[in-house]
C-alpha cells in the first residue's frame, strides 16, 4: 500500500512540475508576442513542412516557438523539451555554444543571416545540408528583442547532382571578403573547380549566376549597413566592394528600386556608427541545430 501511495505521489508530482513548466513557457510567449505588437507564432503552419526547421528566440536566445520538425530532428519528445531554453542548454558543447554565439551576434548587431549554406548534424549522427535565414525581431520602438529563423533542407528535395560541400568554402570566402574584388577564377580555385563548374553549381543552388550571387551579397550587406549605421554612403560603398560611389548607387537602384539615401529613410531601425570590422556570422557551414 505504501508503494502504491508513493507511486501515485510521484506521478502527481511529475504532472505538477510539467504543468508549472508549461505555465511559465506560456507566460514567456505571451510577454514576447505582446512586445512585438501582437505578432503570432507560425509554428502550426511550419509543423506541416517536414523539410524546414522553424524557430523564434527572445533577446536571451531562449526558444519561444519551434516547429515539430525541429523537435523530431534532434530526438526530443515534445516542444516543451526545447521551449524556454537556449541552444547551449538544448544541444551539447561546443556546437550549442556556437549557435548561441551566432544568435547573440544577430540580436546585438541587428544584422540578419541570409541563405547561409550550413551542414546540420542531427540525432543518430545523421547530417544534411541546408540554407539558414535569421532575422532580428524588433518591438514597436525599433529595439531588437529576439530573432526568427528557418533552416531549409537542400539535398533531399533538390536532388543536386554534386556535393554541396564543394561550395561551402567559396560562399564563406565571399561573405568574409565582400569588401574586396571577387573574381570567378579565384573562387573556382578555392572550390577546386573550373569557372564553368562553379557557376553551374551556384546556378543550381540559388538560381543565380556566380556574378549575380556576388552582387546580391553586396547589396544585401549594403541594405543592412544603411539600416543599421549612420556611415556616409561613400563608406558603405567601399565596405561592400565598390570603389566608386556612383557605380554603387547605380547598382543599388537597379537591384532595390531606390537610391541608397532613399532606402535609408525607409528604415526605422536605430542607427549606429559603422564599425571598421565587417559584421560576420559566427558559423558559416557547420551547425548542430538552429
Amino acid at each position: 500500500m505504501v508503494a502504491s501511495v508513493l507511486s501515485e505521489y510521484l506521478a502527481w508530482s511529475e504532472k505538477s512540475a510539467q504543468s508549472h513548466v508549461m505555465t511559465e513557457i506560456t507566460k514567456l510567449q505571451t510577454e514576447f508576442f505582446s512586445a512585438l505588437g501582437g505578432y503570432h507564432s507560425n509554428d502550426a503552419l511550419f509543423d506541416r513542412i517536414s523539410d524546414t526547421v522553424y524557430f523564434l528566440k527572445d533577446a536571451d536566445g531562449r526558444y519561444i516557438s519551434v516547429n515539430q520538425t525541429l523537435v523530431e530532428r534532434y530526438g526530443c519528445h515534445s516542444k516543451f523539451d526545447i521551449l524556454g531554453r537556449t541552444a547551449s542548454e538544448v544541444f551539447p558543447a561546443p556546437l550549442g555554444n556556437l549557435i548561441t554565439q551566432q544568435d547573440d551576434h544577430v540580436i546585438k548587431s541587428g544584422t540578419p543571416i541570409q541563405a547561409k549554406l550550413e551542414l546540420h548534424l542531427y540525432a543518430q549522427t545523421r547530417e544534411g545540408w541546408c540554407l539558414t535565414w535569421k532575422e532580428p525581431l524588433r518591438n514597436q520602438k525599433g529595439d531588437v528583442i529576439g530573432l526568427s529563423g528557418i533552416s531549409r533542407d537542400l539535398q533531399p528535395n533538390l536532388g543536386l547532382p554534386f556535393d554541396i560541400s564543394e561550395l561551402s568554402n567559396v560562399l564563406k570566402f565571399v561573405d568574409e571578403n565582400i569588401d574586396q574584388t571577387l573574381r570567378l577564377p579565384e573562387l573556382a580555385r578555392i572550390a577546386g573547380l573550373s569557372g564553368y563548374q562553379l557557376d553551374k553549381r551556384i546556378r543550381a543552388l540559388f538560381g543565380l549566376s556566380a556574378g549575380q550571387y556576388i552582387t546580391r551579397a553586396r547589396i544585401e550587406h549594403a541594405c543592412n549597413l544603411l539600416k543599421q549605421s549612420v556611415a556616409p554612403i561613400s563608406t558603405i560603398a567601399l565596405d561592400c566592394g565598390y570603389s566608386d560611389q556612383a557605380a554603387f548607387s547605380r547598382q543599388f537602384r537597379r537591384s532595390v528600386g531606390l537610391s541608397p539615401a532613399a532606402y535609408r529613410k525607409t528604415s526605422n531601425a536605430p542607427k549606429k556608427p559603422l564599425l571598421k570590422t565587417k559584421t560576420k556570422a559566427v558559423i558559416h557551414h557547420l551547425a548542430f541545430a538552429r
